[in-house]
C-alpha cells in the first residue's frame, strides 16, 4: 500500500472477512509513521500491488497402464544417417515416439523424435515401449550374443 501520490510503498498484511480492508489500511497508517516518521491519515491510500498464496486440493492423475501390448513398432516415419563410432555412418530407421504402441520391440541402431527429445537406441541394444509408455532399452551381452 501506499498514499496516493506517493512512490514509497509498505508491505501490510490483509487478512480476510468484513473489516480487513479498513484494519489493511489502519495498519498501513501505523507501519508508515513506524518506517518515515509521518502518516497522513486523511490522505487516500492505494493499494500499489497484491499477492495471493492459496493452498487447494487437485485430483490425482489416474495412469492405467495399457492392457493391449502389440510387439510391432510400425513402419519407421523416415531414416537417416547416424554415425556410431566404430560402426561408422550407419542408415538408421527414425520413429515418431507418439506413434510407437506399447509393447513395441525392436533392435537398435534406432532413433526415437519427439517434440521435445530425440531417444538414441544404440547397436546391440533392443528398445521396448512399456505399458505405461516409458522406453526401456536394453544392454546386450555382447560376449554371450548371437546378434550381429
Amino acid at each position: 500500500m501506499r498514499y496516493a501520490g506517493q512512490w514509497r510503498s509498505l508491505a501490510v498484511p490483509m487478512g480476510t472477512g468484513p473489516g480487513a480492508l479498513q484494519l489493511a489500511v489502519e495498519t498501513f497508517h501505523q507501519q508508515h509513521e513506524r518506517e518515515f516518521a509521518f502518516s497522513q491519515e486523511d490522505q487516500p491510500v492505494e493499494i500499489y500491488q497484491l499477492g495471493l498464496t492459496a493452498i487447494g486440493k487437485t485430483p490425482k492423475p489416474g495412469f492405467v497402464p495399457a492392457t493391449e501390448l502389440n510387439a510391432d513398432p510400425g513402419t519407421p516415419a523416415s531414416r537417416r544417417n547416424v554415425y556410431f563410432g566404430e560402426l561408422g555412418w550407419v542408415d538408421t530407421p527414425v520413429y515418431e515416439r507418439s506413434l510407437l504402441p506399447a509393447g513395441a520391440t525392436f533392435l537398435g541402431p534406432a532413433i526415437i523424435d519427439q517434440l521435445d527429445s530425440t531417444t538414441v537406441v544404440p547397436p546391440n541394444t533392443t528398445a521396448e515401449i512399456d505399458g505405461w509408455g516409458n522406453i526401456r532399452i536394453h544392454l546386450h551381452n555382447l560376449e554371450n550374443s548371437t546378434e550381429g
